[in-house]
């Protein structure tokens, strides 16, 4: 009897401490579940956030939207204009072959109108040619006349003004020589090249080079070079002979001697050289300098009186004992 009580009071404990680990490992298991619901949880939400800061905004959007469509429309536009050169040139080439058979024609036409000439008829009809062949050149080069012959190159002390640009306005010229300041006539002279010009072609006939004088103007003389350019023409009845008369150079001469006004004087108040300038509007006009190297010096000078002025600079350069002049393949002046 008391062995079976003994058994009888030792069950329970057992069951109870099974009953205990099972609790424990059951909330073990619990505990597990929910860390790890918690830690998916938490990484899903990181995943989200850095596919967010990934991902492009609508503005981003919305902006490579419109530069893919403004460089859609500029291909387009550039693909127009393409079209409208290509008909362009297309009319400008159809335009020069006609143009090109009116000359051969024309050229045709002639050819058999000298052939029914005489000897004289034949040389009054070469000198037409020839007088309109110089007035066509002398009106292709009235522009080109006022640049001049390419000086070689010389250091000039200058001021710092914005960039050089070519002299496309009203031109003034003046003579820095000997420490003296002189008016030159350019434009002047030129008007008197124009009208001289063409009284003097008859001379080219007999020779293929002709020397001329102006007259004074200013003090200046002028003389100026004509010459005569050959050359053969192939046309449908054969080659032909044609002359050119071309302007080969412009110079300008001393007729008094110590032209102009001493610098100092020059660049007083009361003198001929700002008595020029009265009337010059300094929007329009350039005033261009002929320097030489005696007289760079007085140029720096005269070039920070003519900018207070309002005035841009042109400097032409020349060496020593070579006379101010120009010719039609000469540069223009360079203004600062």
């Amino acid at each position: 009897m008391r062995r079976d009580r003994v058994r009888h009071t030792e069950d329970p404990g057992k069951d109870s401490f099974l009953d205990v680990i099972a609790n424990v490992v059951a909330i073990l298991i619990i505990l597990v579940m929910v860390v790890g619901s918690q830690a998916k949880q938490g990484l899903t939400e990181s995943v989200k956030r850095r596919l967010e800061a990934n991902s492009p905004s609508a503005s981003a959007v919305a902006s490579a939207k419109n530069a893919a469509a403004t460089v859609e429309s500029g291909l387009n536009e550039l693909q127009s204009n393409i079209k409208r050169q290509q008909f362009e040139i297309a009319y400008r080439n159809a335009e020069r072959d006609q143009i090109q058979k009116v000359v051969l024609l024309a050229e045709e036409q002639l050819a058999r109108r000298r052939e029914q000439m005489n000897d004289e008829q034949k040389a009054r009809l070469d000198l037409e040619q020839q007088v309109l062949a110089a007035q066509r050149q002398l009106a292709k080069t009235q522009l080109a006349l006022e640049s001049s012959a390419k000086p070689p190159p010389a250091a000039i002390p200058h001021l710092p003004t914005p960039m050089a640009t070519t002299v496309l306005t009203e031109e003034v010229h003046f003579r820095l020589l000997s420490g003296r300041l002189a008016y030159v006539p350019y434009t002047e002279m030129l008007a008197r090249l124009q009208a001289d010009a063409p009284n003097r072609i008859h001379r080219l006939k007999d020779a293929p080079r002709i020397e001329e004088t102006l007259p004074v103007v200013q003090g200046f003389g002028g003389r100026y070079i004509l010459r005569r350019v050959d050359e053969e023409i192939l046309t449908k009845v054969g080659p032909a002979r044609r002359s050119n008369i071309e302007l080969e150079k412009i110079w300008f001469v001393d007729a008094e001697p110590n032209l102009g006004e001493p610098f100092e004087e020059a660049i007083k108040s009361n003198s001929l050289f700002r008595a020029r300038l009265t009337g010059l509007d300094p929007q329009r006009t350039v005033i261009t300098v002929w320097v030489y190297p005696d007289s760079f010096d007085q140029f720096r000078r005269l070039k920070e009186q003519l900018f207070k002025a309002g005035f841009l600079t042109a400097a032409r350069p020349l060496p020593s004992g070579h006379p101010i002049g120009g010719a039609p393949d000469g540069t223009r002046s360079a203004a600062e």
